[in-house]
């Protein structure tokens, strides 16, 4: 990861509201979490809500009211899903886009503030679901509020109106990401041991046993946990330590590893509550919306709940696109000091490349539309080692072949210049390489350097300035 030593500017800038603010230091000795543990647990609160609201919540009176923010009415709900054509939002176009917010909640240092976010994506078409994990230290335009970390969005909105929070996230998010979410569905986090608690446990096979001497403690300090082999059923909190666990021995240290845990967790949560003795019980319906009304709040309407409820018994939880949002070496964002504040910004200030990546995410790794796959030659044109091999990493991401790196004929390159050297129209992937490096792709007036040295069948060359190294 990038030293952020070597990349803070230091900026004081009066537009941002940073300045004096605990939550926003830079986190040294914080115990942070990846977004990456959570998306389990989220996906899971909702999984379960929505199946337990296809059976229930059209036919309960108070109980689950607060989750939708009062909009419990039996006869609505139930004429809206008589009628034909009740489709989701975003059905039409193939896309429902549900914000996933989850919060520390009552008797946490500030309760609201959400500690993650994920933008998950449903394609009907295809039954596949597509999850964007977003930092909590993004710097972003909070509507009235100015320049904050999207963290702070959720408890903004709950200052303006109690329990709506998660609105104000989403449109946030919205105007950032330039697409249109969909839902939102908040988890409060303090929930999640006493709703597997009120299933009776998760019955989980070990396939093997380990052994972490590394888990954290909510002290900040560190504990030996360990799981034998074999069938158990777990409670919340072990079943939180078993997907959680990073540092394991005997081959589950990696992310791989835990990946395979968490989705033997989801699988069995809904194993749990498809069982027949489940649906039987009204006593462990009630008890656990009872759960949900205390911990879960959504912007859905009762008869969408149980629209998506039936879309998502259909969905392949074992098979999830990802995409994270970090400051890694091939990452989207970098981190900065601004007002005193560590913060995480796009890279080249324009979430132009991220929106694409996102916009695209169903494609898998190739998101650009075209047939015929893009290719590009890179140049370093600076005295900046690794330039050239970093921006590459990135082109892939996007879909480019890569045919060759290297350095160019001289090093004194200000700005990055980008030549098409195709007779092709290329529209997409021009505004695309636009954007992302501020330039203007260039067709003509190409060096006789660049003619020597490119391919036939060439589509893009581009020679790295100087700027390219904050792009």
């Amino acid at each position: 990861m990038e030293n952020i030593h070597e990349r803070e500017k230091h900026i004081l800038d009066p537009r941002i509201n940073l300045l004096n603010q605990s939550d926003n230091r830079y986190p040294r000795g914080k115990k942070v979490f990846r977004v990456s543990k959570f998306i389990l647990y989220l996906l899971t609160v909702l999984v379960i809500a929505f199946f337990v609201f296809s059976y229930q919540v059209l036919f309960t009176n108070n109980s689950v009211s607060d989750i939708f923010s009062g909009k419990i009415n039996i006869f609505k709900q139930l004429n809206t899903l008589a009628l034909d054509g009740s489709a989701l939002k975003g059905q039409s176009d193939d896309r429902i886009n549900v914000l996933l917010l989850g919060m520390g909640g009552a008797g946490h240092e500030g309760p609201y503030l959400t500690d993650t976010l994920i933008l998950a994506s449903i394609q009907p078409s295809t039954k596949k679901i597509a999850m964007v994990s977003i930092p909590r230290d993004l710097l972003v335009d909070i509507p009235d509020f100015g320049w904050w970390k999207i963290n702070n969005a959720n408890a903004f909105g709950e200052q303006k109106s109690s329990g709506n929070g998660g609105q104000l996230a989403k449109e946030t998010l919205e105007k950032a990401l330039g697409l249109t979410i969909h839902y939102y569905v908040r988890v409060d986090f303090d929930g999640f041991e006493k709703i597997i608690d009120d299933l009776g446990g998760v019955k989980i096979f070990v396939e093997k046993g380990f052994t972490d001497y590394q888990y954290p403690t909510e002290d900040f300090k560190f504990q030996v946990i360990s799981f034998e082999p074999g069938w158990q059923t777990m409670d919340g909190d072990t079943a939180l330590k078993f997907a959680r666990s990073r540092h394991g021995n005997n081959g589950e240290g990696s992310d791989f590893a835990r990946s395979k845990r968490q989705q033997k967790i989801l699988q069995a949560f809904k194993s749990r509550i498809f069982s027949f003795n489940f649906l039987l019980s009204p006593r462990k319906i009630n008890n656990l919306l009872g759960e949900f009304s205390n911990h879960l709040r959504t912007d859905l309407e009762p008869w969408e709940a149980v629209v998506l409820a039936k879309l998502m018994e259909r969905i392949d939880t074992n098979q999830i696109s990802t995409l994270a949002l970090d400051d890694g070496p091939n990452g989207l964002l970098y981190a900065n000091l601004v007002n005193e504040a560590y913060v995480l910004q796009p890279k080249g200030d324009d979430f132009a490349q991220i929106n694409y990546l996102i916009k695209n995410i169903f494609k898998g790794p190739t998101v650009l539309s075209e047939d015929k796959t893009i290719t590009l030659e890179l140049r370093n044109g600076t005295e900046l080692s690794g330039l050239a091999s970093r921006h590459s990493q990135e082109l892939k991401t996007l879909g480019f072949r890569v045919n060759q790196v290297g350095n160019a004929p001289e090093q004194n390159y200000p700005q990055t210049q980008i030549f098409k050297l195709t007779n092709n129209e290329l529209k997409e992937q021009t505004e695309l390489l636009e954007k992302k490096y501020k330039t203007i792709v260039k067709t003509n007036s190409i060096p006789a350097w660049i003619s020597d040295l490119s391919g036939t069948e060439l589509d893009f060359f581009i020679v790295l300035g100087a700027d390219a190294e904050k792009l």
